[in-house]
C-alpha cells in the first residue's frame, strides 16, 4: 500500500490533469488504519508540493483568465483545503505524524508575493493562514502537550526558523483575540446543549484555549539583539536579496492590514520608534567594528523584512503576550506566566510596564504563592523599569503571617523579602520597624528553619538602619505596654516604632540552641562591626537540613576527672560485687 501511494505522488509531474485529479480523489479517501492513513496523507502532501513546485498550484496569486485554468485551480485549492482539514482533525487527536505532515504542507505551500505592475519579480513567504490552522488545531487538543510533543514542536519547527517565530506570534494574537471575543474557529455547539450553565462552559473553554496558547507562546524564542537576527540564516523561506524596496514596503503594508483592530502598540509605537532605531544603529555600528558606517550599512535597514527587524519582533512579542494574558488563565497557567515573565519576557519587549496591570490583578485576585509571584514581578518593574507603585510595601506587609512560615512557597517568599528589604537603603524607619516587629511576632510560633531566617534578616535590618535600634534598647519599665497593633495591615498605622522587640527575649530560651544564640546576638555592640548574615544560607533551611547539620557536628567528649579503679564507683549499688566473686573462687 505504501509503495502504491509513493508511486502515485511521485508520478504527479509526468501525469495529465485528469490523472492528477484521479490521484487526488483517491488519496482524499480516509483509511481506518492509523499508519496507512498517515502514509496516505503524506503521499497527498508530496503530491501537492510537487504541483506547487511545477507551478500548477499557487497561493496568493490572482486566478488566470482562462476558464479551464480557473476551474483547475479551484479544484486544486478545494482539495488542498480538504487535506488540511483532515490533517487538523488528526492533529487535534495528538498524532505526531500528522503534526509533522502538516508542517510539511506549510513548507510546501508558500504564499507568492508579486511586485508592482512594472516589476516582474516575486518572492515566497510563509503561508500564515496554514500556520494559523495548525495552531488552532493544537489548541483544540483535549490534553496538554507532553514533554515529547513540546520538544518536537520547539526543536523541529519553532526554534530553527525566524520567519516561523515572527508569524507564529501574529497567529497567537489572532487566536487569542478571537477567543476573547467568543469568536472561536471551532464548530458551533448544538442548540440543545446551550442551557443555563452555558456561561460556565464558555469560561472553561476560554481557560483551556488560554492554557494551550500560553504553552505555545512560551516555546517561541525571541532574538536578543539585531545582531543576532542579522547573523541568522535559518528561514523556512529565505528572504530574497535582490528585491526592491517598493516590494518590501508593499509586503509590510499587507502585513499591517491583516492585523486585528485591537493594536497593542499603536499608540506607543511612535513614542518608542526613536529609541528602537537608535538601538538598531548602535548594534549596526558594533557589527561593523569601526566608527564610520559604510553606505551599505546605512541602506541595509530599508531592505529588511518585518521578521528581520528587532523592533517588529519585540512589538509582536508584546502583542502576543498581552493578548494571551487578557484571557482567563487557570491557576496553574497563571503561576507559569508569573514565573516566566520576569525571566524571559520583560527584557525582550519594548514596554515592559504594560504588564503592571496583569501583576496587580494577579495579586488582588489570588493569595498564597500566586500573590508572592505577582509581587516579585512588580518589584522588578519598580526597581528596573521605574514603575510607580506606592502601595507595594503595604501589600508585601499583608502577606506576612504565621501561616506563611509553614507554607511550601516560603523559600520564594523569603527571597522576595530579602530583595525588597535589603536592597533598598532608603526605606523609612517606621516601615523597617513594622516589618521587623511583625516578623518577630510571627516567629514565636514558627518552625525552626523559618525562625532562623527571620532572626538573620532582623539582625541585618537593624544594623543597616540604626534608627530602629530603639526597638532593642528602649529605656523604660519592665512592665511596659506593647503599643504595636498586630491586626493592622498598614505598616504606617501599626505603631511598630513605639514598641520593642520583647520577642527576642522569648526566642533566647528556644529549645534549639542556634535560635537562642542568634537571638542573644541581636542588638549587642560587638555585632555592629560583624559582617552581615548571608541570607542565602538561611532561605533554604528545612528540618532535614538542620538534622543533617547536627549529625555532622563533631563534639568534644569530656574526659573523666578521676582515674577509675574498678568497673563501678564506690557509691554505686553494685560496688564490690566482683571482689566478692573473686574471693569465693579463691
Amino acid at each position: 500500500m505504501t509503495k502504491q501511494l509513493s508511486l502515485l505522488s511521485d508520478s504527479a509531474s509526468a501525469s495529465s490533469p485528469a490523472e492528477i485529479s484521479r490521484q487526488i480523489r483517491s488519496l482524499l479517501k480516509e483509511l481506518p488504519e492509523v499508519r496507512a492513513d498517515a502514509a496516505r496523507l503524506d503521499a497527498l502532501r508530496r503530491l501537492f508540493t510537487q504541483l506547487e513546485t511545477d507551478g500548477e498550484l499557487s497561493f496568493g496569486t490572482p486566478l488566470p483568465q482562462n476558464a479551464v485554468a480557473v476551474k483547475w485551480q479551484k479544484f486544486l485549492h478545494k482539495s488542498h483545503q480538504t487535506m488540511v482539514r483532515q490533517l487538523c482533525e488528526r492533529v487535534q487527536m495528538g498524532r505526531h505524524a500528522s503534526i509533522r505532515c502538516l508542517w510539511g504542507v506549510i513548507a510546501g505551500s508558500p504564499t507568492t508575493i508579486r511586485g508592482h505592475a512594472n516589476d516582474d519579480k516575486s518572492y515566497k513567504r510563509l503561508n500564515t493562514s496554514l500556520l494559523q490552522e495548525w495552531m488552532n488545531a493544537m489548541i483544540q487538543q483535549e490534553t496538554l502537550m507532553d514533554k515529547g510533543m513540546k520538544h518536537m514542536v520547539e526543536a523541529e519547527f519553532l526554534t530553527p526558523f525566524r520567519d516561523v517565530q515572527y508569524y507564529s506570534l501574529g497567529c497567537i494574537v489572532a487566536l487569542a483575540t478571537a477567543a476573547y471575543g467568543h469568536e472561536t474557529t471551532e464548530n458551533p455547539r448544538d442548540d440543545d446543549k446551550v442551557e443555563d450553565d452555558d456561561g460556565d462552559e464558555i469560561q472553561s473553554h476560554k481557560e483551556r484555549l488560554a492554557q494551550k496558547l500560553l504553552e505555545l507562546l512560551m516555546l517561541i524564542p525571541v532574538p536578543a539583539s539585531q545582531n543576532e537576527i542579522d547573523h541568522s540564516s535559518q528561514y523556512l523561506f529565505p528572504p530574497p536579496t535582490n528585491i526592491s524596496s517598493s516590494n518590501v514596503e508593499a509586503q509590510e503594508e499587507e502585513q499591517n492590514s491583516e492585523k486585528s483592530e485591537e493594536e497593542v502598540s499603536e499608540d506607543e509605537g511612535e513614542s518608542s520608534s526613536d529609541d528602537e532605531d537608535s538601538d538598531n544603529d548602535n548594534e549596526d555600528d558594533e557589527n561593523d567594528g569601526s566608527t564610520r558606517p559604510s553606505k551599505k550599512q546605512k541602506t541595509e535597514p530599508q531592505f529588511r523584512f518585518v521578521f528581520q527587524r528587532m523592533r517588529t519582533f519585540r512589538r509582536e512579542y508584546l502583542r502576543a503576550w498581552l493578548a494571551v494574558l487578557r484571557l482567563p488563565l487557570p491557576i496553574t497557567s497563571l503561576k507559569q506566566a508569573l514565573l516566566f515573565l520576569p525571566q524571559h519576557v520583560l527584557d525582550y519587549v519594548s514596554h515592559p510596564l504594560r504588564f503592571s496591570d496583569f501583576f496587580m490583578q494577579a495579586y488582588s485576585d489570588h493569595q498564597g504563592v500566586t500573590g508572592v509571584l505577582a509581587l516579585d514581578g512588580l518589584f522588578l518593574l519598580i526597581t528596573k523599569y521605574d514603575l510607580e507603585y506606592p502601595n507595594f510595601y503595604k501589600q508585601l506587609y499583608k502577606l506576612i503571617s504565621s501561616k506563611v512560615l509553614y507554607a511550601k512557597y516560603r523559600t520564594r517568599f523569603f527571597s522576595l523579602l530579602t530583595k525588597c528589604l535589603t536592597r533598598n537603603e532608603m526605606l523609612p524607619a517606621h516601615l523597617v520597624a513594622a516589618f521587623v516587629k511583625r516578623l518577630c511576632r510571627c516567629a514565636l510560633c514558627g518552625p525552626v528553619s523559618s525562625v532562623l531566617f527571620v532572626l538573620a534578616l532582623v539582625s541585618n535590618l537593624l544594623r543597616k538602619h540604626p534608627e530602629c535600634s530603639c526597638l532593642v534598647h528602649r529605656q523604660g519599665s519592665s512592665e511596659m505596654e506593647d503599643l504595636f497593633l498586630p491586626e493592622e495591615d498598614d505598616p504606617v498605622e501599626c505603631r511598630a516604632l513605639q514598641s520593642s522587640l520583647w520577642e527576642l527575649a522569648v526566642l533566647e530560651k528556644h529549645y534549639y540552641p542556634a535560635v537562642g544564640t542568634l537571638a542573644k546576638s541581636i542588638g549587642r555592640p560587638e555585632e555592629d562591626n560583624a559582617p552581615l548574615h548571608v541570607m542565602d544560607d538561611f532561605v533554604s533551611h528545612t528540618y532535614g537540613s538542620l538534622f543533617s547539620q547536627e549529625k555532622k557536628k563533631k563534639t568534644k567528649t569530656a574526659l573523666a576527672f578521676q582515674k577509675p579503679e574498678s568497673l563501678f564507683t564506690t557509691e554505686d549499688i553494685f560496688a564490690g560485687c566482683l571482689d566478692i566473686a573473686r574471693s569465693s573462687s579463691d
